[in-house]
């Protein structure tokens, strides 16, 4: 299941599940000893401990959450995992690792890139390129933008790969958004390193959105408060019409980040549903504006 450049050992493996549907209450007993276990290894790390790992100890601790997010398994299997009472009690720390993770090997990729002497060589090195094709491939084709269009990306972060994506395989203007200033500043010399000239990013929250007139709105898995954003962007379409659309976690994946949930997406409804295929972690949702909210 390898698809970063750093070797772990695998822990949990097909072997451990013959004889089983990977779908039963067997099946789960199997997952939740490995997701306690994951548990161990990363609970007594404080915040800032975190954070000063080495990038390859923080991706071989990653690779193996991934491992357990990843496995071909049913939904129902999925529901007996994320309604366990011991699991349950844990979510809180892993999917706060997981958001550490993504901070940590973001800015270390991109401050490496600003650096390089050839960045458009070295963006092809950054180890979850092919998660990020996947999942812009599976985004682009639903929204089938045309030319002219401008997408805004709410949630960039420091390294913004998905506008980077978004405007070098379909032509389309893309503004990122990140609240962080440490981040955005970080994206622009980023995009300045490759020279993308169809990409801008902006410091703010989804309320900047208003003054831009976007054909597209995309929002981060990560981005967060999701009750407050998608209040704000409701207003905001009282104005005008544009796409809606939001990553977040389904199944296993569930394991990763929080999932986006109803209370979350009040005067929206859920048009379409696309679920990943292979290794990329994000569902997409597509989000209609219901006018009688």
């Amino acid at each position: 299941m390898h698809d970063l450049p750093f070797e772990h050992a695998h822990q949990l493996t097909d072997r451990e599940f013959e004889g089983c549907c990977k779908n039963c209450e067997h099946s789960e007993e199997i997952i939740k000893e490995h997701i306690l276990g994951f548990y161990e290894k990363i609970r007594h790390f404080t915040p800032h401990k975190l954070r000063e790992l080495p990038v390859q100890r923080l991706y071989n601790l990653y690779q193996v959450l991934d491992d357990i997010a990843n496995l071909k398994a049913g939904d129902r299997l999925a529901s007996l995992v994320l309604a366990d009472k011991d699991i349950e009690g844990v979510l809180p720390t892993i999917r706060y690792y997981y958001a550490i993770f993504f901070d940590v090997h973001e800015e270390s990729f991109v401050r490496e890139l600003i650096s390089s002497p050839a960045p458009k060589e070295f963006i092809n090195t950054f180890p979850l390129l092919d998660k990020y094709r996947e999942l812009i491939r599976n985004q682009m084709k639903e929204l089938s933008p045309s030319q002219g269009q401008t997408m805004v990306f709410l949630g960039c972060g420091a390294f913004p790969i998905s506008p980077i994506l978004v405007a070098s395989l379909y032509n389309t203007r893309v503004i990122g958004i990140d609240k962080n200033p440490q981040k955005v500043e970080l994206a622009r010399r980023c995009i300045e390193a490759l020279g993308l000239k169809d990409i801008e990013i902006i410091e703010g929250d989804e309320r900047v959105i208003s003054s831009l007139d976007p054909d597209i709105i995309s929002i981060a898995a990560l981005a967060q408060p999701k009750k407050r954003i998608f209040k704000n962007i409701y207003n905001l379409l009282t104005r005008r019409r544009c796409v809606v659309c939001c990553r977040t976690y389904s199944g296993l994946k569930a394991l990763l980040y929080y999932p986006l949930q109803k209370q979350d997406i009040e005067g929206f409804v859920i048009k379409r549903e696309i679920r990943p295929l292979g290794r990329a972690n994000n569902t997409v949702v597509f989000l209609e504006r219901c006018d009688n909210a």
